[in-house]
């Protein structure tokens, strides 16, 4: 398996593509596009977080005392933490259970670009180990710095999942209207 970094993950020219399906029935293109609810769940949170950390970002500027600020950091800490848990579930539960299916049953095609899925799985957990250690770091010692460091890594974590889901919604939606993977 291709080992990737944020920077690659990103790069759509070196992403495989899955081979179209002809034909597929109206409920078989439901059911295709069925992840894209799991991860519209997802995308929603993301805002959420990205929502409450612009909150804290405006508290920052205004200089609330440190004991507000700790309490913020930690309020969004606790969110941001319960998000990247539940990401970290869902690719867990793909890797685990949906992905195989797809592999075993698919073309080259398909399985090139499960591997490449995964793969990306691998870089998205970095970016949440990331992510943490910098939440951790702004709870210990709430300064506009750390905040700065910790919005930075949210940012480019956002990117990465937002690109990853767009990639694996488009690329299997054909083949999981066709193999039951019983999402």
């Amino acid at each position: 398996m291709e080992k990737l970094n944020r920077i690659t993950l990103l790069d759509n020219a070196k992403r495989p593509k899955a081979p179209k399906i002809e034909n597929l029935s109206p409920a078989q293109r439901r059911q295709g596009r069925r992840l894209s609810l799991y991860h519209n769940h997802h995308r929603e949170q993301l805002r959420e977080v990205e929502e409450a950390m612009q909150q804290i970002d405006e508290t920052l500027i205004t200089k609330i005392s440190e004991l507000n600020m700790r309490q913020n950091f930690t309020a969004f800490g606790n969110m941001c933490g319960q998000e990247c848990m539940m990401l970290t579930f869902h690719h867990q539960a793909e890797d685990s259970a949906m992905f195989p299916i797809l592999h075993d049953a698919g073309s080259d095609g398909l399985k090139k670009v499960v591997e490449r899925l995964m793969a990306e799985h691998l870089v998205v957990h970095d970016l949440i180990e990331e992510l943490e250690t910098r939440a951790h770091e702004a709870i210990r010692e709430p300064i506009q710095e750390n905040f700065t460091k910790l919005k930075a890594t949210f940012s480019i974590l956002n990117e990465c999942v937002q690109s990853h889901f767009s990639y694996e919604e488009t690329e299997l939606e054909d083949a999981l209207g066709v193999i039951d993977v019983g999402i």
